[in-house]
């Protein structure tokens, strides 16, 4: 059986459920009281996952582990990126363009391998 994934931050997935998810998704579908009182319920289990996982005493070493190593900025800023929309996403690609451009100087202005040599000589 092929499951689809969701897009879900890494806390997400640490917080959040697939029955929270279907909740969510049913939402738009409830007349406004509803909406609102199911939104809140919904928020408010989320919240009480998040502080359950930070107050477990093993949460440290949990939390290290599922830590990213470090990477390039450009890298992180794309991880990002994907979990955005509107103008958040805009600006997040300017900034990943500013960056190559930035990149691109450096490149520009190091020496030639052969103009390293010559000025040794």
């Amino acid at each position: 059986m092929n499951e689809e994934q969701i897009s879900q931050t890494l806390l997400d997935q640490m917080v959040s459920s697939d029955r929270g998810q279907m909740i969510k998704a049913a939402i738009p579908y409830l007349p406004p009281k509803g909406q609102q009182i199911f939104s809140v319920y919904e928020k408010a289990v989320e919240f009480i996952n998040t502080v359950s996982v930070f107050s477990k005493r093993s949460s440290g070493s949990d939390l290290c582990a599922m830590s990213m190593p470090a990477q390039n900025p450009v890298d992180i800023i794309n991880d990002i990126r994907s979990f955005c929309y509107g103008p958040s996403r805009d600006k997040l690609n300017q900034m990943v363009n500013m960056m190559a451009m930035v990149q691109m100087l450096q490149l520009m202005n190091q020496p030639a391998d052969g103009e390293k040599e010559d000025s040794h000589e």
